[in-house]
């Protein structure tokens, strides 16, 4: 029986070719958005578990909380903070430190700019990273050992063997020699920690300073906790402030500094955590991939559902035969499940194909590097896939075409069989809904987009280029930051005048990088206050066309600028409620000597998802410095050099720039960034996401369009009698065309009205997270519904105008 099924089943397929492709063509679609979407979310939910440890392992954090607008968040930590917890706590079982560092290396004479990660003797004990050579949790117990990744192994030292090779490294008061002692495989793409170089945090005792090390004010590296099997993170939190109040002394008071644990397994997926070393995924592009998945499947599956209704007429005399020669009910339903069925299965071998097909573009498009592997998830998600198809969408059309009456069939009664027309047009309007949500989903984040492309961000963006200047590790951050300066100095002055150069400046900070310099301090009149800070030479501001709205710029003929001069911008005199800032200072207690020289206008130095903060300008941080509590760097603090290259001579401008820096550097090895560039990768993902409602928006077009062509030919075919009564009884040809195409037109215009509320709820969340954001209007819609209504009608014109054509005596004859 279930062999006859089958064939019958192939042989229904065979004989409606063209419903069958469309069939087939929208759910083997539907089913290979499904497959990646289920790829990419199973990478995401599963980051960091292959560690066997992960259940234990916690980051720690500080919150410190002084007041309104005055707090710092950080998942960096002070240096103190792991050996406290694990020497006052038994549940706390060991601690390891990891921190970044950007540096100059070298390999016999070829120098390169590479991030090492320097980590705590216990990071392999932490995690489970795949040895290749070599011992690296021996290797951390040795000061002068390195140990690399395949990928930065075979970069150095090319195929061969690089355990016993040298690598020089300015760390210190100098150049240093490391031997690489481990090789560990590459980084799998679904962990927090990554590396390339690492070096043990002994070295921390040349690198890091002892007021640093002894800083619950200070924070810098990430810190990891493991606990015993036994513990629980919140009992140990809860017994903190005892350990905070030892620690802190006089200043500390309860609530207004805090430390917790962050799960390891919750890194990834939580945003509501300021970002550290360990990279961050906004949660919410998970959920809206899956939902454009099951947006474009639900697509197909209506086009499936519709069909087969649409179909239960020429279908109805098979039924009736079948039930006057004793088939019961249960029978034809296994039938027509058993023909969903295979729909299902051919559907979902095609799916899988077009999924393996298509992955590359779809890692580029979301980032990943995603492999298909036909594993247990892969192979449950096909086995839903077929129950949810075949099963479920297959159930209301074998319902209608079993219980059709025999003796209404035969007499040729459909009745029974073609009035179905409210569901029909529930399924088709559904259809309008979605395409007309994905379509003005799409133009909307296009318009975020370009604008966020277009602001003007309060300096010039275009052809400049930023190079990062390596300063040795030794000494404080005011030390490096002035060595670096010095650096930048002698390249501007070997600048001037070169070719294809226009202008050159330095500054601490690049835009589009993550947080600047953070520092916060009491003012005189015990509130706690906070504000970013910049560190630039004399000539940032006039490179980077920065327009001053009060008071002058720094001038580099006056001394007096590089010792005790400040600049501070808009958003740092309305905080600080400045009328007329120009020669006052800062109402701090210890600030050296300085004097605020001018009021930069706003600029936005950060992403256009938050405001701009507070910010103050200085040539000398060591006026400042004395003054603070608190230091928070969310990125690389050491000066940068930045280019404005003329824009027709752009080659000529870098070549000239990497005369200067290898004459300047010693041969270092040359690398810069575009700023335009930098500040565009901000919006990488937001720009991917689009990209693929894009994807998703034509092929809802593609596949609705398919369905409603094959739904309007076996419409029109249905109604071919009607129109030819109506033409002898004198209609015209343009009102046959047009009661043909009234009911569609009538159901986008619902359609529309219905996925508007839809569309706003949507895109009002996403545009949510940026502080600067376009303004919906009706515009959209009306482009969007006048699209559909446009693709909808040239889908149908075909099968109506052939319908309307026809001759009235070639209808009617046999009536």
């Amino acid at each position: 029986m279930l062999t006859n099924y089958i064939k019958i089943a192939f042989r229904n397929i065979w004989k409606a070719k063209l419903h069958s492709f469309i069939t087939f063509t929208g759910l083997s679609t539907g089913i290979a958005c499904c497959l990646l979407i289920i790829l990419f979310v199973k990478d995401e939910w599963t980051f960091d578990d292959f560690h066997s440890k992960a259940d234990r392992i916690y980051r720690g954090w500080t919150y410190e909380n002084y007041g309104e607008n005055e707090t710092f968040f950080n998942t960096v930590t002070p240096y103190p903070l792991g050996p406290a917890l694990k020497d006052n706590y038994s549940e706390v079982e060991d601690f390891v430190r990891i921190n970044n560092l950007n540096l100059e290396i070298k390999v016999g004479e070829d120098s390169f700019n590479e991030q090492v990660t320097v980590a705590g003797q216990s990071f392999f004990d932490f995690f489970d990273f795949e040895s290749i050579l070599g011992k690296p949790s021996l290797a951390l117990d040795d000061k002068n050992a390195a140990i690399l990744t395949e990928r930065m192994s075979q970069k150095l030292f090319g195929l061969g063997n690089p355990i016993g090779q040298n690598i020089a490294m300015d760390i210190g008061d100098g150049q240093r020699l490391f031997t690489v002692k481990s090789v560990v495989a590459n980084m799998p793409t679904n962990t927090s920690i990554s590396f390339d170089i690492m070096i043990s945090d002994l070295n921390n005792d040349v690198m890091v300073s002892e007021r640093a090390m002894n800083a619950w004010y200070n924070v810098n590296p990430e810190t990891y906790f493991l606990l015993t099997e036994t513990a629980n993170a919140e009992d140990i939190i809860a017994k903190t402030p005892a350990l905070l109040k030892n620690a802190l002394g006089e200043n500390y008071v309860e609530g207004e500094y805090q430390i917790g644990l962050q799960p390891l397994l919750d890194i990834h997926l939580n945003n509501e955590m300021p970002v550290g070393i360990a990279p961050v995924s906004d949660p919410k592009y998970a959920y809206i991939l899956v939902a454009i998945a099951g947006l474009i499947l639900l697509l197909g599956c209506i086009n499936f559902v519709t069909l087969s209704v649409s179909k239960s007429i020429n279908r109805a005399r098979e039924v009736g035969v079948r039930k006057v020669v004793g088939a019961r009910r249960n029978q034809l339903m296994s039938q027509f499940l058993s023909e969903a069925v295979v729909t299902a299965f051919i559907s979902v071998i095609i799916g899988l194909f077009l999924s393996a097909l298509s992955l590359n573009l779809f890692n580029e498009l979301s980032g990943k590097q995603l492999l298909f592997e036909f594993d247990a998830v892969m192979a449950l998600s096909v086995i839903l896939l077929l129950v949810v198809i075949g099963i479920i969408s297959g159930s209301y059309p074998a319902l209608l075409l079993s219980g059709l009456k025999p003796v209404s069939i035969l007499k040729g009664s459909r009745s029974n069989a073609g009035n179905k027309q409210g569901l029909r047009r529930a399924l088709v309007a559904i259809q309008f809904v979605l395409t007309i949500f994905l379509i003005s989903t799409t133009l909307l984040m296009q318009d975020q987009l370009s604008f966020l492309q277009s602001k003007n961000l309060g300096f010039d963006k275009e052809q400049v280029i930023v190079s990062q200047i390596n300063v040795e590790q030794s000494g404080g951050l005011i030390e490096r930051v002035g060595k670096g300066m010095e650096s930048a100095q002698l390249m501007l002055n070997e600048l001037d005048g070169k070719e294809g150069v226009v202008t050159a400046g330095a500054a601490n900070h690049t835009f589009g990088s993550g947080g600047w310099t953070n520092v916060g301090f009491t003012d005189t009149q015990d509130n706690y206050k906070t504000f970013d800070m910049l560190v630039t030479d004399a000539h940032f501001i006039q490179s980077m066309k920065m327009k001053m709205v009060e008071g002058r710029a720094f001038d580099q003929n006056n001394l007096s600028d590089g010792r005790r001069a400040v600049i501070i911008n808009e958003a740092f005199a309305d905080a600080f409620g400045f009328d007329d800032p120009i020669g006052k200072q800062l109402p701090g207690k210890n600030f050296e000597d300085h004097e605020i020289i001018g009021v930069i206008e706003n600029f936005n130095y950060n992403s256009l998802h938050a405001e701009v903060e507070p910010l103050l300008m200085t040539m000398s941080p060591g006026i400042i410095f004395p003054g603070i509590e608190n230091v928070g760097i969310g990125s690389n603090p050491f000066p940068k050099l930045f280019v404005r290259l003329e824009a027709n001579k752009l080659q000529e401008g870098i070549a000239s720039m990497k005369t200067v820096w290898e004459k300047v550097t010693n041969g270092e090895e040359f690398e810069y960034d575009f700023v335009d560039q930098t500040l565009a990768t901000q919006y990488s993902s937001e720009q991917n996401l689009s990209k693929i409602v894009s994807i998703a928006s034509i092929l809802a077009i593609v596949i609705g369009c398919m369905g409603l062509f094959a739904l309007a030919s076996l419409n029109m075919e249905n109604r071919t009698k009607e129109v030819s009564i109506r033409k002898v009884l004198g209609a015209s040809q343009s009102l046959i065309l047009t009661m043909l195409s009234k009911e569609y037109i009538i159901l986008i215009l619902i359609s529309l009205v219905i996925s508007v509320p839809l569309t706003l709820y949507v895109i009002d969340q996403w545009l949510a997270s940026f502080a600067y954001r376009v303004e919906v209007g009706a515009g959209v819609f009306a482009l969007t519904g006048g699209l559909t209504l446009v693709i909808a009608l040239i889908t149908i014109s075909y099968n109506a105008i052939k319908v309307s054509l026809k001759q009235p005596a070639e209808t009617l004859k046999y009536e």
